[in-house]
């Protein structure tokens, strides 16, 4: 049997793209799997279907939320050698010959450590630089020389984008890794209708607090093309059950929806004309933008409707869009030209949407993402 071990539950929606990733990974045909939730507020020592809560240290609720979270970091080095016999318990309980590790938050530490000394193999999957999103962990020095080690040693690596990837070999090492990011189970063979006079902005996801500036800008953006033109149908539309921007009694509307399966979603996209793709432009957010491939860009791509990516010019989405011309692209917080943006991509929709469908087929279909990952895999076993 193989472990999946990630600080998040694979069959949760709030819990961003890496479990969508994963998800969608275990869609083909495999060897029996067993997911490890390391998360710190999961049940302890449930087993909910094929996932085992085997939490990281205790959860204290709000307080993990607010300035309090930094000090709580050192928890996690406390119940270090707890979790590490726990884990040691359920790897031989299990009969685990493989370990999967997603490196996404402080139990890379001890996950790495068990696997290790049980001489364990295990490959390494790393969606976002670790750096970033554990910022201002106290224990960062372990993590780094951890995931510094694991880089060098598993047997195979995942990364989600060709920027991520070049970064990591520059700063642990040069090795051969893999781009796996989530697939498209089918891609929209044509660009989908939409009225002549209607803006509808649509995103969907993980609403990061560094996306608020982004979003405001919008907002007020969106204000000069509702003056422009009063007879347009304007709306935002965040499936993400909540957001961080402030929303103005004069702004257009904005309805803020619960996140849901992608079945949801997809029904959502029938009364979307523009699809959202935020990447924070904020200097401490950089590495989040540089190297991230947000997951919501896939499902935009085989939708059929147009993207609008607002975000800096640098970042790993930006490059991959802007360089086969797939989504209309905006590298700047100013309203007035936000607005000229939107009302570009509103205008070019069509020949956006057919260059989106066309990188979507050739990068980003499912089965080919599932045999990228898989194959290393099997021959590991």
């Amino acid at each position: 049997m193989i472990a999946f071990i990630q600080a998040c539950g694979l069959y949760s929606y709030d819990h961003g793209g890496s479990a969508k990733i994963l998800r969608s990974l275990l869609a083909a045909g495999h060897p029996p799997v067993l997911s490890i939730n390391t998360y710190f507020s999961t049940t302890p020592g449930s087993l909910i279907g094929n996932e085992l809560q085997l939490p990281l240290r205790p959860g204290f609720g709000h307080l993990e939320f607010t300035r309090l979270h930094q000090t709580l970091t050192l928890l996690d080095g406390t119940y270090r050698g707890q979790f590490e016999k726990k884990l040691r318990r359920a790897l031989a309980e299990h009969r685990i010959k493989l370990v999967h590790l997603l490196a996404n938050t402080y139990s890379v530490v001890p996950v790495h450590n068990v696997v290790s000394q049980l001489g364990i193999p295990y490959v390494l999957s790393i969606h976002d630089d670790l750096e970033y999103v554990t910022g201002g962990h106290l224990l960062i020095k372990q993590m780094t020389a951890h995931i510094g080690s694991a880089w060098r040693e598993a047997r195979a690596a995942f990364v989600i984008s060709e920027e991520l990837g070049r970064e990591y070999s520059r700063r642990y090492g040069a090795r051969e890794y893999r781009i796996v990011t989530d697939g498209l189970k089918c891609v929209a063979d044509a660009p989908r209708r939409r009225p002549e006079k209607s803006l509808r902005l649509y995103f969907m996801g993980l609403f990061h607090n560094s996306y608020a500036p982004n979003l405001r800008a919008v907002l007020d953006a969106l204000k000069v093309v509702r003056s422009q033109h009063p007879d347009w149908e304007i709306t935002v539309t965040c499936r993400c059950s909540a957001i961080s921007a402030p929303v103005h009694a004069d702004d257009v509307p904005v309805r803020v929806l619960p996140f849901a399966p992608e079945a949801e979603v997809e029904r959502d996209l029938l009364s979307a004309d523009l699809l959202y793709q935020p990447m924070p432009f904020q200097a401490h957010a950089l590495s989040f933008s540089r190297f991230s491939m947000s997951t919501k860009m896939i499902t935009y791509l085989g939708s059929g409707l147009p993207i609008f990516f607002h975000g800096p010019d640098d970042a790993a989405a930006c490059k991959l869009l802007a360089r086969n011309e797939a989504a209309a692209i905006c590298t700047t917080l100013d309203p007035e030209e936000i607005a000229k943006c939107l009302l570009d991509a509103a205008a070019q929709r069509e020949i956006i949407v057919h260059r989106a469908l066309a990188l979507a087929r050739s990068q980003f279909l499912l089965a080919d993402q599932q045999r990228r990952f898989w194959e290393p895999i099997l021959q590991a076993l």
